[in-house]
């Protein structure tokens, strides 16, 4: 008996030109990379014959950078780099209290970053790809404006080399994602698996939430529920990236709505996820919750929505249910003995989030200054002048907290943290003219992922795409006020900058205009499952 995989193949013919090649090439490309595997594996071992932990660790990561440059292509590291970013970097910090985890991410997003300009300039990716719209010129004229602002700043305030470091690393480099979305053709199937992944993400938090809902949070004197991050970092004692863990979730349930509403999921999966977003909602207690979720299931159920005056009035009971339903468990289960125990409406109100808004919200004995509070700090500090208003004091001037890159209004402000919000770090960094330029980067890709659905452009599952894109941008329009985390968080980050590379790569590379699907409007297609993303 003899096994296919015995046969021999038939000669290529003459005809076949340079391709006939391509096998003995793909042999002997193996063999230099089993050689090369091998000197570096033997090198990695000696190296590790000398006890010497730092050269362990520089070597052991220089080669991990040339291997996974080499192997993967931009499509490839992006996956990569969604799995260490919202999984893997997070969840170092949390449980293992690896507080440099997050430069794992810095170091994928800068290979990356090469990888792809590598694609675009050499194998010339995207080169015969027609632009069919110019929407996304206002988002790079407002990106090229805060970076000449970041660099006027660095330029005149000459902040020293630590600072700068941690300005830049905590700034910049999930940039790149955005910059490679814009500049390259990206296929829809790979934009839809990206999107896919996160759901699948967003799926995986609940198992985690869990366990820190109820085993972790309980060992905590006081706002215990700080400490339900999902695997979206923090520490187990002092509270972390809840707020990014809810936004996330609400970004997955909107993207599902999207495809349901399109008729590209079906009513049983987008019920899963919805169920399971909710559950972590209600267990990891964020009070800007009350306006993410509305806001974005209002604007990716629109039609649905405005379709006649009993589904205005159906919808609108249903988000009434839903917010009232959030509020009682957050009431029972975080805010019932604070507030309550408060006299008169004023005082339950300032318990109950007003302290937000609080202009006089200071704690002297542990440093903590409320997102109003911050902002007028700024406003009336009587050492300000006018250059220092317009372009700030210098990247990572306001950085709180010593070790490397302590800012220099560290200690002017000490024991006070006056940076809470990304809104107030840009103000003390990069001043007015930095802080509105970063905010108009979110204006305008709002307006350019609005003004492609407003044409109708893209096939159904692409519109899912940028209907969750824009909606996930207006969300991050309201987290610069509420959270510092787009200054240095890298889950933060790179979820904006994927939202905002995908309204960028539809805008200028999506079909000029395609009619919507029957099924948008709950057709038979409704009721097909979610269909698999190819990608290449």
């Amino acid at each position: 008996m003899k096994f296919p995989f015995g046969r021999r193949l038939p000669a290529a013919p003459a005809s076949a030109g340079p391709y006939a090649a391509a096998p003995a090439r793909r042999r002997s490309g193996g063999v230099l990379l089993f050689l090369t595997l091998t000197l570096l594996a033997l090198l990695l071992g000696a190296t590790i014959g000398l006890s010497s932990p730092v050269l362990v660790t520089i070597l052991g990561g220089l080669i991990f950078i040339v291997l996974t440059f080499l192997l993967l292509n931009s499509y490839q590291l992006v996956l990569a780099l969604l799995v260490l970013t919202f999984l893997v970097q997070g969840s170092a910090q949390y449980f293992l209290s690896n507080r440099q985890a997050p430069w794992l991410v810095v170091g994928m997003a800068a290979i990356f970053f090469v990888r792809a300009m590598m694609e675009l300039v050499f194998a010339r990716r995207g080169a015969g790809a027609k632009v069919t719209a110019f929407d996304d010129r206002a988002v790079l004229g407002s990106l090229l404006v805060f970076a000449l602002v970041f660099g006027v700043s660095t330029f005149f305030n000459r902040p020293s080399m630590g600072q700068l470091v941690v300005a830049i690393k905590g700034v910049w480099p999930l940039f790149g994602v955005l910059l490679a979305l814009a500049w390259m053709r990206w296929a829809p199937q790979q934009l839809e698996r990206m999107w896919s992944l996160l759901v699948v993400f967003g799926l995986l938090q609940l198992p985690v939430v869990f366990y820190q809902h109820f085993f972790i949070s309980g060992t905590r004197a006081t706002t215990g529920h700080d400490s339900v991050v999902g695997t979206f970092g923090g520490n187990p004692l002092g509270g972390g990236n809840s707020a990014i863990l809810v936004l996330f979730i609400v970004a997955t349930m909107t993207y599902a709505l999207s495809r349901w509403d399109k008729g590209l999921m079906s009513r049983r999966m987008v019920s899963l996820v919805c169920a399971v977003g909710l559950a972590v909602i209600l267990l990891g207690e964020v009070k800007a919750a009350f306006i993410w979720l509305p806001l974005s299931a209002g604007l990716v159920l629109r039609r649905r929505i405005m379709r006649n005056v009993a589904s205005f009035i159906m919808y609108l009971i249903f988000g009434m249910v839903l917010i009232t339903g959030i509020y009682l468990t957050y009431n029972a289960l975080y805010w019932g003995k604070l507030i309550n125990k408060q006299h008169g409406a004023v005082a339950k109100l300032e318990a109950g989030g007003g302290y937000v808004f609080d202009p006089r919200s200071i704690n002297y004995s542990t440093g903590e200054v409320g997102r109003g509070a911050a902002v007028a700090i700024w406003v009336n500090d009587k050492l300000s002048s006018t250059p220092s208003r317009l372009i700030g004091y210098g990247p990572g001037a306001i950085k709180s907290g010593p070790g490397l890159g302590a800012g220099v209004l560290f200690k002017r402000f000490a024991p006070l943290h006056v940076d809470p919000t990304a809104l107030a770090v840009l103000l003390w960094d990069v001043g007015l003219l930095g802080t509105l330029a970063y905010w108009a980067i979110f204006v305008f890709g709002i307006r350019a992922g609005w003004r492609y659905l407003k044409a109708a452009r893209g096939s159904p599952a692409e519109q899912a795409i940028i209907e969750t894109s824009t909606a996930t941008l207006l969300l991050f329009a309201t987290l610069i006020a509420y959270n510092r985390t787009l200054m240095d968080d890298p889950s933060s980050q790179l979820l904006c900058m994927l939202a905002l590379g995908c309204v960028m790569q539809c805008s200028r590379f999506g079909r000029a205009r395609e009619a919507l699907a029957p099924a948008q409007h709950g057709g038979p297609a409704a009721a097909r499952p979610l269909q698999r993303a190819h990608g290449q």
